[in-house]
């Protein structure tokens, strides 16, 4: 659990282009500082955080993110996990339904790396959307792509999509993919109920996502189960429609992505690039 570089610039950006509101905040988990001094000073440099004392903020190597949250407008910070093992300021397993008491209480509830590592999923996502208070945010940085055995799960953008929905008190403000590099290229992923297709995305390098959800009301959380948008808007509808075979589409359909990458290239005449394989324009580069 912890913050790089690339998670803090798109923090410091949420917060000026979306006005989050760090101050009160819970980290899911406590995080640690991922990133060296120098990182730091880059991001701080890049949003013109000119007032911040960089020793108090990075007092030491893997220190711990509070500091950070104060330098983002946190008045106050709380770490929320299983154990007292790292010193969080509330004691819960995620796997099991948060305290009533706990309910509407955080401007920004802060996951960087948990909720994959926590069986009970369903749970502990309405955990955090019940800690989130109205008007407040919830960050979520997640492994997308090739981070198999990290963790019990690895995420899509639909399950976020379809969670975090007006029925369940909360909009999609944000979801962004990001390889954990330098100079990386952030891309926004947009709703698949936009497009009414699925949005793919296959790659050789590990991926993380960037979810950022606005809370617009308090209402009863995910009294139905969601379901990706295809079957709740597209199929199981009515009679089904018997295709005529389609030779051309059918070798397109079970071509594997590197194969169809290498074609295009050549038709193209462009070198082929695995790293990336999306439906244009549903992807779109997101800038800071």
């Amino acid at each position: 659990m912890g913050l790089t570089k690339n998670m803090v610039q798109l923090l410091m950006s949420s917060k000026n282009k979306r006005q989050v509101s760090f101050e009160n905040t819970v980290m899911i988990g406590r995080q640690n500082m991922h990133m060296n001094k120098t990182q730091l000073e880059a991001c701080f440099k890049t949003f013109n955080y000119t007032n911040v004392e960089i020793d108090e903020v990075y007092p030491n190597p893997n220190c711990y993110a509070e500091p950070l949250l104060k330098a983002l407008g946190a008045k106050q910070t709380d770490s929320l996990d299983a154990s007292s093992y790292e010193n969080a300021t509330i004691v819960h397993d995620m796997n099991e339904p948060i305290d009533s008491s706990l309910y509407n209480k955080y401007d920004v509830v802060l996951d960087s790396g948990t909720l994959e590592h926590v069986f009970n999923f369903p749970t502990a996502i309405k955990n955090c959307m019940q800690l989130t208070k109205d008007g407040g945010h919830f960050i979520g940085i997640y492994p997308a792509n090739n981070f198999f055995g990290h963790g019990f799960y690895q995420f899509s953008s639909e399950l976020f999509y379809r969670t975090f929905t007006p029925e369940n008190g909360f909009e999609i403000c944000d979801v962004i993919l990001f390889v954990d590099e330098s100079n990386t290229t952030f891309y926004s992923v947009p709703d698949t109920s936009e497009k009414f297709h699925r949005i793919n995305y296959t790659n050789s390098k590990p991926v993380l996502m960037y979810v950022l959800a606005k809370k617009t009301s308090t209402t009863n959380i995910l009294l139905k189960n969601p379901l990706q948008m295809d079957y709740s808007q597209m199929k199981w509808k009515g009679k089904p429609v018997k295709k005529q075979f389609n030779t051309k589409k059918k070798a397109k359909a079970v071509l594997p992505p590197y194969i169809k990458n290498i074609i295009k290239a050549l038709i193209n005449k462009k070198p082929a690039n695995d790293s990336i394989n999306f439906r244009k324009p549903f992807f779109t580069k997101y800038q800071l």
